[in-house]
């Protein structure tokens, strides 16, 4: 009787077992929930498995239903999708990773759309955003080239003396900068000497010299202006004078204006050419001298 017992609780632990592994299946494939499929097809589903979450703008919408690789090596995708639940018809479906246990979901990114999928339709699949194996490659390139970059440096100032030539480049910047200073100070005595060589000049000027060396400017520019007056009254009486020349007025303008002048004149040395010439040949015609 015993062991008949211990037979039937082994039974109903495997039967309860069973069920609940069955039901958990069940529960994870929808159970009561009813929808309509949707599909997509992935070149590259990392740990994509059935029952796993099916969100829309984060909030579940439904789950994967089967995934089935197909012979050209991509993985189809059912979804099923909850009754009421719109899928916009510009969404893209997208494998994310859920936290860092391996877990996936698959994403459908989306904007608002007036239209919506169908049943049977097939959801086009989206850019993945990066995952762990892709940002592991981004570090591996990062530190291949920090290594590649510390091994030029190594090159550059160890291995060839570049540190040695920076120090002794620094050590001369600074007896440079040394130099710079005293001569700065050298300029600044000088500069402060001259500005106290000027004040004593200044100082030394005697205001009377000045006043009276004033007075002389001011006087001499006075006679300055007389002499401009004085030359520009005899330059309007020389040009009046040259303009009565013109106008013909006097015995002068008369003689520079009459235009017979000059053929009078010319006729007049003629006639004492000719006469000249006469006297020459007969003096006596002109002059008659008797001596008794």
């Amino acid at each position: 009787m015993k062991r008949r017992n211990e037979i039937l609780v082994g039974g109903l632990l495997l039967v309860s077992l069973a069920i609940g592994i069955l039901g958990t299946i069940w529960l994870v494939r929808g159970g009561f929930r009813s929808g309509y499929p949707l599909y997509s097809i992935f070149r590259w589903g990392t740990n994509l498995k059935v029952g796993q979450a099916v969100r829309l703008a984060g909030v579940q919408v439904g789950y994967v239903e089967d995934v089935q690789l197909r012979d050209d090596g991509t993985l189809v995708l059912k979804m099923a999708i909850e009754e009421g639940r719109k899928i916009p018809r510009n969404a893209r479906s997208v494998v994310q990773a859920v936290g860092i246990f391996g877990d996936a979901e698959v994403a459908l990114l989306g904007t608002p759309d007036p239209r919506s999928y169908v049943a049977g339709d097939t959801v086009p699949a989206g850019a993945a955003a990066p995952g762990i194996p892709e940002l592991t490659a981004k570090g591996d390139s990062v530190a291949t080239i920090a290594v590649n970059l510390s091994k030029q440096l190594q090159a550059q100032l160890v291995d060839s003396g570049g540190l040695g030539d920076m120090r002794q480049t620094i050590a001369r910047t600074n007896a440079l900068v040394a130099q710079l200073a005293v001569i700065a100070a050298e300029q600044s005595r000088q500069l402060s000497a001259t500005q106290r060589t000027v004040r004593r000049s200044l100082s030394a000027v005697d205001s009377a010299t000045v006043d009276s060396t004033l007075r002389s400017v001011r006087a001499t520019a006075a006679n300055a202006a007389a002499l401009s007056d004085s030359l520009r009254l005899t330059v309007a009486q020389l040009n009046g004078t040259i303009g009565d020349l013109r106008g013909g007025s006097g015995t002068a303008g008369k003689l520079l204006t009459d235009t017979l002048l000059y053929s009078d004149v010319r006729r007049l040395v003629t006639r004492l050419d000719s006469l000249t010439l006469e006297f020459k040949k007969n003096p006596r015609r002109f002059i008659n001298l008797e001596i008794f």
